[in-house]
């Protein structure tokens, strides 16, 4: 098999993990991959934004790099809580979210109900994941 998800075909159960790999390509999207734990945990992750861009999963290497030239994906948006940052919480962006994205990935953005908003910062070795609304290992 190709591709994983920690959903239909995890590859960090027992009968398809594979000893000392921990990091598969991701059938849903380039821009994500599956990370398994020591003790059969399976994550669903996204690469990081650098300079603006998307990067892709290398199955090869083992890591996240940024797209061959002319096959860039646009950032996503990020946020931030300065005066002159895009601020999600006065009001809320979405009804009922409280964690954004933060322009810087080893941060998030934690929103009270009453639009107050926080630039958290991510445990070292960590970034902050949308999709899971954590922060998640980076090695």
């Amino acid at each position: 098999q190709t591709c994983f998800d920690c959903e239909s075909s995890n590859p960090c159960a027992p009968s398809l993990h594979t000893t000392d790999v921990y990091y598969y390509s991701h059938c849903n999207s380039t821009n994500m991959f599956v990370q398994c734990s020591a003790h059969g945990g399976c994550f669903d992750l996204s690469c990081p934004v650098g300079n603006g861009a998307v990067l892709v999963w290398n199955s090869a290497n083992q890591t996240c790099e940024y797209p061959p030239e002319g096959e860039e994906e646009q950032a996503p948006l990020c946020f931030g809580c300065g005066e002159n940052e895009n601020n999600p919480c006065n009001p809320l962006d979405t009804d009922n979210k409280f964690y954004y994205s933060h322009c810087d990935t080893s941060m998030y953005i934690q929103c009270s109900a009453h639009g107050d908003c926080w630039d958290k910062k991510c445990s070292s070795g960590t970034q902050w994941n949308d999709a899971m609304l954590a922060c998640v290992n980076t090695r």
